[in-house]
């Protein structure tokens, strides 16, 4: 009950920083999510035990220019691409039985790619500092939250279907059905207030932000799996660290950003 405890106090420390801070301004929630994405590249590095500063730096420098609208969502077609071929070898390497032996290039691509850039698309979601709309970004977490939130609930009171025990063996199908349901809940709910789009392209979000978020906790599960650990840091009780945390939402935010600007594109 106790760690229940600590783990739910630290949990929503953790929402209300970054709903705080999105709500607040567009520089606060950015920086914000900047500091959160040293910390945990940190955190990644020590998982797969490397060290270099230039992928921080790199995405600090991404961000600025953004921020200063001298980057525009074409632009972005190019860091996109980067990302998306990252996950699909991680994607691989989840399923593969094989031991790849990552090197000191392959690290640092990863800590670019995969996890440096995916914070920045965190960061795009809101638009820039001349257009900067934090409702897609609070969909964003809100629909991360609900689905890791009663993933881990429902998975706790009826799961018994283990969805990838080799990696998570906590993770059930009950479990991810289970936030997909509350997630399309939540969806409904949301498109009440916020009705940009059609009911039926929101709820095709929600249903993939459900799968690759899961996917996305699953491939930083089988980091810790590689470096013989239960969590990737200490600084959230109850959690772990910030890449434990930020896991999903690393993970989905570039494809959500690809969906959402597909949609405005083709509307």
């Amino acid at each position: 009950m106790k760690e229940l405890y600590i783990r739910g106090i630290s949990g929503l420390s953790y929402v209300a920083l970054i709903s705080g801070s999105l709500l607040y301004s567009h520089i606060a929630f950015t920086l914000v999510i900047l500091v959160f994405t040293c910390l945990a590249v940190i955190e990644f590095q020590r998982l797969v035990n490397h060290k270099s500063y230039m992928p921080i730096a790199l995405i600090i420098l991404l961000v600025y220019n953004f921020y200063q609208s001298k980057i525009n969502t074409l632009e972005l077609f190019y860091p996109l691409i980067s990302v998306f071929l990252a996950h699909i070898f991680l994607t691989y390497w989840l399923y593969s039985n094989k031991s790849i032996q990552l090197g000191y290039l392959s690290k640092t691509l990863l800590t670019l790619f995969y996890l440096g850039l995916g914070c920045f698309f965190i960061i795009a979601l809101g638009g820039n500092a001349d257009q900067y709309d934090p409702k897609n970004v609070l969909l964003f977490f809100v629909l991360i939250w609900t689905n890791n939130s009663f993933a881990y609930l429902v998975g706790r009171k009826v799961g018994e279907k283990p969805l990838f025990s080799s990696i998570s063996p906590n993770k059930t199908w009950e479990g991810f059905f289970g936030g997909l349901l509350f997630s399309l809940i939540v969806t409904c709910i949301f498109w009440q207030f916020h009705s940009k789009f059609s009911i039926g392209f929101y709820m095709i979000v929600a249903f993939f932000i459900s799968v690759l978020s899961t996917l996305g906790d699953l491939i930083q599960s089988r980091f810790k799996r590689y470096a013989k650990v239960k969590d990737s840091g200490s600084l959230i009780p109850g959690h772990g660290g910030f890449f434990d945390r930020m896991d999903s939402a690393i993970f989905v935010a570039p494809w959500f950003f690809l969906l959402l600007n597909f949609k405005e594109y083709v509307s």
